[in-house]
């Protein structure tokens, strides 16, 4: 057998035992909490899995996926046959009426449930616009509490009576932005590709997918966030594709396309602070695995870090602002601390341990422990803050020698609650049957009034009943557990290839994605730039167009 038949074998392999494990963790949780189907009579009754039932189940399941990823990626590969067809290059003003186009459809949504979504953080962020006498906080981005606080501002100003008209202002607002944003991919798919059908198929999920279609219409901020993010992981494409430019920095056109791709990166960093860290470690491994040009790679990314350092920063100091909490970057390890003592009680701590823990959180509040949803804990943290401050790196030492002595606890804290972001059959839910697919707040007893009751109630049921668990193949739209488990199939399929491209887009976008693994829920809000990315990654499993534009 030759080195590349055992190499790509051993990929089918990891590939294959990857997704089970992800398979059969993800559905003994979900038997466990009841959550979406698993919550039926039926699988209720036959329980969670003896440990041996479910390594037999796994055995088989891996066989299974490792015959039909290496058959699949096979077929892929014959099919990568260089073409010599003639195509005429769509021009530029072609995809400027595509965008428009996702716009006006967008804008029927938007009407349809009017004014939008006002969900989430914005009712802490909006203040700060309107009122000189409310401080700044930098416990949300600054820069979208002034963009999104500015522009609703500015409709409240044209129309006092309530915030509807500067929610749907600023709705509006971002859904050209998102609207630009997809034209350029589908742009990027097609030229790609050359499959109208691919491209076509990646229209409707951008226009009329739900989850695509709700976040374009809401007031958080990941939204902003993760269409600049798109833009950058399709520009890094081109500049690491192995059969397009190489990496480089001298000459002007590929000048041009590392600003391309750095100043939106820089501006995803501004809307969501966890992207900097995906940017951060795959700009390491980046510069470590690609040796050509390692210095252009090098003034990128440290560029792209020291611009967010200094823009972050410069405007907490122009504002004034509040610095954002440390509590928010301890969501796993909070959580596992509360874990252990809900699991374990007071015998796991001696009297020393004891005494520190109580210092920082107030004993009855550890009760609150919620396995899918780390807020609770980490209010019960930042009630204590000041002396969480002084007492961090005993805090620090407590959590990493618990770890060492109950990493089962451990392990089982950080699986509930991701869980719902990597396995597929399942739904997001919090503690006491509290649904949180998606946040929407009822406007008919607040202000705004949906000019198309019925397709508010739509989405509105996507969130209070799961009407999407109904439709069993389409239901998977709605998952971020299968836009994960896409998105690390085409990263695979990178690596089968040996395709610098894909590797390099794919690479960042998991990246970033595993940095809201650390983070309190999994909220589909904070996964959508693999949902903006599924489209592409089809793309990437099928053959590189190689003809020729004709002019």
């Amino acid at each position: 057998m030759s080195k590349e038949k055992s190499r790509k074998i051993g990929l089918a392999a990891l590939l294959s035992l990857t997704l089970t494990l992800m398979q059969v963790l993800g559905w003994q949780i979900s038997m466990k909490y009841g959550t979406s189907v698993h919550g039926s009579a039926f699988l209720q009754g036959i329980g969670v899995l003896e440990t041996w039932q479910c390594v037999l189940w796994g055995i088989v399941e891996c066989g299974l996926f490792g015959i039909v990823i290496y058959t699949g990626f096979s077929w892929l590969e014959r099919r990568d046959v260089p073409g010599d067809a003639t195509f005429r290059k769509l021009p530029k003003f072609f995809w400027l009426g595509v965008g428009a186009v996702l716009f006006l459809i967008y804008l029927v949504f938007l009407a349809g449930c009017y004014p939008g979504f006002y969900n989430y953080d914005v009712g802490a962020q909006i203040p700060q616009m309107l009122y000189q006498e409310v401080p700044f906080d930098a416990h949300h981005p600054l820069l979208h509490t002034m963009v999104e606080g500015g522009i609703i501002a500015l409709g409240y100003r044209i129309y006092p009576e309530d915030l509807s008209f500067g929610i749907f202002l600023y709705c509006a607002f971002q859904m050209l932005v998102c609207a630009a944003c997809f034209a350029y991919s589908l742009r990027f798919l097609y030229d790609r590709t050359r499959k109208v059908w691919l491209t076509i198929f990646a229209f409707c999920f951008y226009a009329f997918c739900p989850p695509v279609v709700m976040c374009a219409m809401s007031t958080t901020k990941d939204i902003l966030c993760y269409v600049l993010l798109l833009i950058s992981v399709l520009k890094i494409y081109e500049i690491y594709d192995k059969a397009g430019q190489e990496v480089s920095g001298g000459r002007s056109g590929n000048v041009r396309l590392w600003l391309t791709a750095g100043v939106p990166l820089v501006l995803s960093c501004m809307f969501r602070n966890n992207v900097v860290y995906g940017v951060i470690v795959f700009g390491i491994l980046a510069c470590i695995l690609v040796k050509r040009n390692r210095r252009a790679q090098i003034v990128f990314y440290v560029g792209v870090v020291f611009s967010y350092l200094v823009i972050n920063n410069g405007l907490i100091y122009a504002t004034d602002a509040t610095p954002a909490s440390v509590t928010e970057a301890l969501s796993v390890p909070l959580q596992q601390i509360a874990r252990l003592y809900v699991d374990e009680g007071e015998e796991a701590f001696n009297d020393q341990e004891l005494e520190l823990l109580y210092s920082l959180v107030d004993q009855e509040m550890l009760g609150n422990y919620d396995p899918f949803i780390s807020d609770n804990i980490k209010y019960a943290f930042w009630c204590h803050i000041d002396v969480m401050m002084e007492r961090k790196w005993e805090l620090v030492r407590l959590w990493a020698q618990k770890g060492l002595e109950y990493p089962g606890v451990y392990l089982a804290s950080f699986l509930d609650n991701t869980y719902q972001a990597w396995y597929p059959w399942t739904v997001v839910i919090e503690g006491d049957g509290y649904r949180r697919y998606y946040l929407i707040p009822d406007w008919r007893e607040t202000d705004g009034t949906p000019l198309f009751p019925a397709l508010y109630d739509f989405y509105k049921n996507l969130n209070d009943e799961f009407s999407y668990t109904r439709i069993p193949f389409l239901r998977l739209l709605f998952t971020t557990g299968t836009m994960f488990w896409v998105a690390f199939v085409a990263w695979v399929y990178g690596l089968w290839r040996r395709d610098r491209g894909i590797l390099a887009a794919m690479g960042l976008s998991l990246l970033v994605s595993a940095t809201s693994l650390c983070g309190p829920v999994s909220d589909v809000r904070y996964y959508l730039i693999l949902f903006y990315m599924m489209p592409i990654c089809l793309g990437f499993l099928f053959p590189q167009a190689s003809h020729r534009d004709q002019s």
